[in-house]
């Protein structure tokens, strides 16, 4: 080989090398890219499965507070219920008492009447 040939070959590989390293400076920023999307994979993925967990926990904390206003509500209703039993009761109490105080009057007003 003369001179001028492998001045040639030297320069065609020269081009190659040029060309190669350009492919993997590119190669090389897709790769970066492809970390960066993993990484921000993961860190999505954590997030979410906080927000799971979270969610999980705020369903339990609902769930209790059902329960409670429930009892609250049933509470409630048990001491309205009461209530009214205790307010029926009263008035026939009265009524009865009220009865029975004109029935008492009037037996003492007929013995008085008809005793004479």
């Amino acid at each position: 080989m003369t001179n001028e040939q492998l001045t040639q070959d030297l320069m065609t590989l020269k081009e190659h090398q040029i060309k190669n390293d350009t492919k993997i400076d590119n190669i090389m920023n897709i790769i970066n890219e492809l970390r960066e999307d993993v990484k921000s994979t993961k860190n999505l993925t954590e997030d979410v499965h906080i927000m799971a967990i979270n969610m999980s926990n705020m369903q339990k904390t609902l769930e209790e507070t059902n329960k409670k206003v429930d009892a609250l509500s049933q509470k409630d209703f048990n001491e309205y219920e009461s209530n009214k039993k205790i307010v029926k009761d009263k008035i026939i109490s009265a009524i009865a008492g009220a009865i029975g105080t004109t029935v008492v009057g009037l037996i003492i007003w007929a013995i008085q009447n008809f005793a004479k």
